[in-house]
């Protein structure tokens, strides 16, 4: 398949240049993207690592405040006095009251933003409460705080009334004097860092759990999977990070949508693309429009060398005046048809010499022959009936030598022509007195010009071959006329004898027209088609030969037709 030269530049151009480059870039920016997924990743990873430490480390000094009291000498004689109070909250002095109050506000005061209640029990159930009222909804939490034998008991997450997130951390308390167990505090509170860490989340269609060590759903951001096992929410998220608590045996988990975790990356992908598909176009643009400029004088160059034949090189080259190597070949084209040019100039004129020399000796053949049978008709005529018709014999014999060996020029009139044959057939009756001529002539072709001694070999022929062998009479019948043919006037011209005719390998042998194959007799008509041949270039030309035996044989010919105009043009 062949490949127009901007098209092989295009090719080329974006194998060597567009395509590696492309190749490239998406290999870079391949590399760039997985370290940006890995940064992603990490910073998700981080996230949740930051988020569960700051609990931990929140929840281990909550855990530490509900220390404190054990510790208050005052405190625990005060509860260690009220064991058995069965007065309630009466039963407490105001001091006491003030005491225990007093501790509860220093527990409060510690972390009041996120410290929302203090609450502190005795053993007979009497309640003393700082900071917000919160009904707690699980009432076996007493029990379980004093299943863990003082150690903290971290109480399931609630919804408070606000709609927020409460935690609650519990312990039982002993007089460490006595090791009787006085009182039980209980402290809400609020993780607002974990809901920070879950609003960004949000931001981005994430969301953050808490999942205890039963695998239950304890906290939900969204509230979509709370109080679920975590196993039917998981799927849910694409890309998840995790953070196991050794304070809480908690298992904080932050989920997010891989395209929302990677939407950076992905805006910053088509962006890339759009710049390399950009980019792209504008290459191939600029590449087809610079292998325009280098092509278009090459293409405008090869079609006037495809054309120039058709012209015989009669094109019309401009001048250029590029300096490059499009312009070297086109100078160069340029001179090679003018020398062109100057060949064919040479060429024709010694061609047109040719012609002539040829033609001059065709007839130069022709007028031997045709002297020599005129001589042997006088001799013959002398024989039979003396002299006294060889006066008027030899006056036409005179003519007809003056007119094939005279220098008139190598055209003549049909008309001339025709007088010429009449005259030739009356010299040839002295020798075959049977001999009868039909002209049939159209008077429009009387002007119309011909090469000299066209006819007369042909009628030669049809006598000495046709005829003669017959050994009775004969006519020769000649019709001369325009035909319209190819486009323009014909001159036909038929010979027509009825003679003995031809057998068809001699009528093919003569056909042939062959050196090799021609004999004496048929010389005549061989140089008839050779001077046709040497002298009417134009083409359209025919000559047809018609016999068959007992029928005699007829010669057509048609020839362009030539006027006085035309033969000066020549």
């Amino acid at each position: 398949m062949s490949i127009s030269f901007p098209n092989r530049l295009i090719i080329i151009f974006m194998l060597t240049y567009l395509l590696p480059t492309l190749v490239i870039n998406l290999v870079t920016f391949s590399y760039i993207k997985k370290e940006m997924q890995a940064d992603a990743s990490s910073w998700l990873s981080g996230l949740t690592q930051n988020t569960g430490e700051t609990m931990d480390s929140y929840i281990q000094l909550l855990n530490g405040i509900t220390k404190n009291p054990a510790y208050d000498y005052t405190l625990n004689n005060i509860l260690e006095n009220h064991l058995d109070n069965r007065e309630g909250i009466l039963g407490y002095s105001f001091e006491e009251t003030a005491q225990i109050n007093g501790w509860l506000s220093m527990m409060l005061a510690t972390n009041r933003k996120n410290i929302v209640s203090v609450e502190l029990f005795d053993r007979n159930g009497n309640q003393f409460k700082l900071g917000e009222s919160i009904t707690y909804i699980d009432m076996n939490w007493i029990e379980k705080t004093e299943a863990a034998k003082g150690a903290a008991y971290l109480l399931p997450p609630m919804i408070g009334d606000d709609g927020r997130p409460l935690f609650a951390v519990s312990r039982l308390l002993y007089n460490p004097q006595t090791f009787h167990e006085i009182s039980i505090v209980r402290l809400f509170y609020r993780l607002d860092f974990a809901l920070e860490t879950g609003k960004e989340l949000l931001s981005r269609d994430g969301n953050l759990f808490l999942v205890n060590e039963q695998g239950q759903v304890i906290f939900d951001v969204l509230q979509q999977c709370l109080n679920k096992q975590w196993s039917q929410c998981a799927g849910a998220q694409k890309f998840q990070s995790h953070f196991k608590s050794d304070i809480t045996n908690w298992t904080l988990i932050t989920a997010m949508p891989q395209e929302q975790l990677f939407l950076k990356i992905n805006e910053i992908l088509r962006s890339f693309l759009f710049i390399n598909l950009l980019f792209f176009v504008i290459a191939i643009m600029i590449v087809v429009m610079v292998s325009y400029r280098i092509s278009s004088p090459l293409k405008r160059l090869s079609r006037m060398m495809l054309t120039a034949p058709k012209y015989q090189f009669h094109i019309d080259i401009p001048e250029t005046k590029r300096t490059d190597e499009i312009g070297i070949i086109t100078t160069s084209f340029r001179n090679m048809i003018g020398h062109i040019h100057t060949l064919i100039d040479e060429i024709l004129s010694i061609e047109q010499r040719r012609k002539k020399s040829e033609i001059a000796s065709l007839q130069a053949q022709i007028n031997p022959h045709f002297l020599y049978n005129s001589l042997s008709a006088i001799v013959m005529q002398a024989e039979i009936d003396g002299n006294y018709n060889i006066a008027t014999m030899a006056a036409k014999l005179g003519k007809l030598l003056r007119y094939s060996i005279g220098r008139e020029k190598e055209w003549v009139n049909v008309q001339k022509e025709c007088e010429y044959i009449k005259l030739y057939i009356e010299v040839m009756k002295y020798r075959y007195p049977g001999l009868k001529l039909d002209l049939q002539i159209e008077d429009r072709v009387m002007e119309w010009r011909i090469i000299k001694l066209l006819l007369q070999p042909i009628v030669e022929n049809s006598i000495i071959h046709g005829i003669v062998p017959s050994g009775q009479e004969g006519t020769i019948r000649i019709e001369i006329k325009s035909i319209q043919e190819m486009g323009g006037n014909m001159l036909f011209i038929q010979i027509h004898d009825n003679g003995i005719g031809m057998e068809p390998e001699q009528l093919k042998k003569l056909k042939a027209f062959t050196i090799e194959e021609q004999d004496k007799d048929s010389m005549g008509i061989r140089n008839v088609y050779e001077r046709i041949l040497l002298t009417y270039t134009k083409g359209g030309i025919s000559f047809d030969i018609e016999s068959q035996v007992g029928n005699g044989t007829t010669f057509n010919i048609k020839i362009p037709k030539m006027d006085d105009e035309s033969v000066d043009r020549r």
